[in-house]
């Protein structure tokens, strides 16, 4: 399908040297795309986009009285957007095997798991993800959405064809689906890992969550992807991902994988310890150095995906272990202490159930865990979040997480309403004091979790973005603690 952007672009003789959505990024021969989003109109900067030379706007709303320049309303911005950028950028995905993952967790860690798999394999692999972008083991930059937005999007993947890379592997977010930003990206393989309470301040309902999803898969069975070995790697012990199962069965090739139902890639003999987890794979030993049963999960999907395109089982072993881990997913920090510091991306009950679940079998002391929850987000998992961290954690330290711009007393508010009468935390609004205060009350053997931010190396705080690292904060207070004794 042919862009309507661009034909009427040539209609006009019109010599377009790029396409943007942000007016600042607009230079001489700039298609401008007026997006309106939740926290801008695009719109209004028209007139800057004009004035740095813009010479096609492109916007939902109607044309304003004065526009310098040629301007067209589009019905569907998100959809015309796409076609506009597959076209300009060259259609680069279409010559590169494409493994897109969805679900609710998982998502990196298998990025990760498979990046170093298709690696080992001799494979020139790019990756678009929730930590960052990166080419050939390189960081490209750090990733703003999980999905970037089409434009963005085909632009990195020209980069990566022209720098010859196989494979992609991608994490695709619901709002990515839902907004239409990966259209055009015909996919090879497509990943469901499982689906939690997550996102409903976006989509609303649970079955509009589970049906932006399905959208990744409903790509592999388009009569318009061409690609020839197009299969869909499923969690066969997630109810959702029996559904999806389901509905795809007949359709496209469907591979799936677990730990509790019969599946094409069943794992057992599961041993996990805190240096990393063994299992078997349908009787073929496996090793990770990742913790926790999910992260079995994980490997699973990302051998499944791997037989899929063609690795052969000693490369996917060899992969699977030369991992070491993944930013701030479990990520241990140790600086000599005579306790354990994890730091991990749990912003969900489930999440947070999971992470201590993890830690569960190697308690030996106390179990204390730093947690908020970020501003302007689904506020009914808040109280959910703080009854799992309270009635399973021996301590909590209460604290900020992004507050954006709602005000933290509310977030509080609302956390606290799950303590149901607990009186094992304390509220310490400033993150880095929490951290520290948590650190400090750590004894021998004590396991600190410090959930919410992971990778994350900011705080948003009203609209202000600033540095703020869990991981440098806790390596900072150890090291100093160490240089004092």
């Amino acid at each position: 399908m042919s862009s309507i952007v661009l034909n009427e672009a040539r209609r006009l003789g019109l010599h377009i040297t790029g396409l943007t959505f942000r007016s600042q990024e607009v230079r001489p021969g700039s298609i401008f795309f007026a997006l309106k989003g939740a926290n801008a109109d695009g719109n209004l900067y028209i007139g800057d986009a004009v004035l740095r030379g813009a010479v096609l706007v492109v916007s939902a709303q109607p044309q304003p009285s004065v526009c310098a320049v040629p301007y067209l309303q589009s019905k569907d911005i998100d959809r015309d957007m796409a076609d506009a950028a597959y076209e300009f950028y060259g259609r680069p995905s279409d010559a590169m095997q494409m493994i897109g993952i969805t679900g609710t967790k998982g998502k990196t860690s298998i990025a990760y798991l498979l990046e170093s798999i298709l690696t080992c394999a001799g494979r020139k692999v790019g990756v678009l993800g929730t930590v960052n972008y990166r080419m050939d083991g390189k960081v490209l930059c750090a990733a703003p959405n999980t999905t970037p937005a089409a434009i963005p999007l085909f632009n990195l993947l020209a980069q990566m064809k022209k720098a010859q890379c196989q494979n992609v592997v991608m994490e695709v977010s619901s709002h990515a689906l839902a907004q239409q930003r990966v259209k055009h990206i015909w996919y090879d393989t497509a990943v469901f890992t499982n689906l939690q309470r997550d996102h409903l301040d976006y989509h609303h309902t649970f079955e509009n969550y589970f049906l932006a999803k399905q959208k990744l898969f409903e790509n592999l069975v388009d009569p318009a992807n061409s690609k020839p070995n197009r299969t869909a790697v499923i969690n066969a012990d997630d109810p959702y991902g029996v559904r999806l199962a389901d509905l795809l069965k007949g359709r496209v090739k469907v591979v799936t994988f677990g730990l509790e139902k019969e599946a094409d890639f069943k794992a057992t003999d599961i041993c996990e310890r805190l240096t990393g987890t063994s299992f078997c794979v349908n009787g073929t030993p496996m090793k990770i150095s990742l913790l926790g049963r999910h992260n079995v999960y994980n490997a699973l999907a990302a051998y499944a995906v791997a037989k899929a395109n063609g690795v052969d089982e000693a490369h996917i072993k060899q992969g699977l272990l030369a991992l070491p881990g993944v930013p701030g997913r479990m990520e241990r920090i140790d600086e000599g202490q005579d306790f354990f510091v994890f730091v991990d991306f749990a912003y969900t009950d489930e999440s947070l159930n999971r992470a201590l679940d993890t830690v569960a079998p190697f308690k030996k002391g106390r179990t204390i865990v730093v947690f908020g929850c970020g501003g302007q987000r689904d506020r009914t998992k808040r109280p959910l979040m703080s009854h799992t961290a309270c009635t399973r954690a021996d301590y909590v330290f209460l604290t900020n997480d992004n507050p954006r711009c709602e005000d933290p007393k509310q977030i509080f508010n609302d956390i606290l309403q799950g303590m149901n009468g607990q009186t094992n935390y304390e509220l310490v609004p400033n993150r880095a004091e929490a951290i520290r205060r948590a650190l400090s009350s750590a004894r021998k053997n004590d396991i600190v979790i410090i959930a919410g931010k992971g990778h994350e190396d900011y705080q948003i705080i009203g609209t202000e973005k600033k540095h703020f690292s869990d991981q440098e904060t806790v390596r900072a207070f150890l090291h100093g603690r160490k240089t004092n004794v």
